[in-house]
């Protein structure tokens, strides 16, 4: 580029530093980067806090942390609804310990499947939630979205969380008579 010098004759002005330039998008490449990661960090934080147990439920589970229990009750919860109150929280209970008897592979699928349902809303609600922390409605809309997903994964999800939740339900005395079912002949 050029320019005149003060003498009034044309003088080249020097192109900026290409090196120093890449140097300082990369600086706030990194910057930006650093600050989403640790914006995300903290919301990680802040989803991964208040799961506690009920008393009832602590130290009592045989596959699943607190905070996978707590996320399959609410499921449970909004699926079971209707049922007397105490059938989401047997059936969670009964999952629990049904998982303890699978394959770890089984488990380890199971406890993902888990935190991906607890930590999806943001992304299929647009709410900046998590599941547990939904109001029932909008936890129900969640539920419809694995349900109706076109990912083959979120379906599949769907259908595992119904699973457990209705063996854990449908084994209960008090379901069977619920929905009018009074056992098999002759027992």
């Amino acid at each position: 580029m050029t320019e005149l010098d003060h003498g009034g004759t044309s003088a080249q002005r020097p192109d900026p530093d290409p090196a120093l330039f890449l140097r300082r998008r990369t600086l706030l490449r990194r910057a930006v980067a650093g600050a989403a990661v640790l914006g995300l960090g903290g919301v990680t934080v802040s989803q991964g806090l208040g799961y506690d147990l009920p008393a009832e439920v602590r130290g009592g589970l045989l596959a699943l942390s607190a905070k996978e229990f707590l996320v399959l009750e609410a499921a449970c919860r909004r699926l079971l609804d209707g049922l007397d109150p105490a059938a989401p929280r047997e059936a969670a209970v009964w999952a629990d310990g049904y998982l303890a008897r699978q394959a770890p592979w089984v488990r380890s699928d199971v406890r993902l499947l888990l935190h991906a349902f607890e930590h999806s809303p943001p992304a299929l609600l647009g709410a900046l939630s998590r599941f547990t922390r939904l109001d029932p409605a909008r936890q129900d809309r969640h539920l419809n979205a694995w349900r109706m997903s076109g990912l083959p994964p979120l379906k599949q999800g769907f259908t595992a969380l119904k699973g457990l939740a209705f063996m854990g339900a449908y084994r209960r005395s008090a379901t069977l008579l619920a929905i009018g079912y009074d056992g098999p002949a002759g027992a």
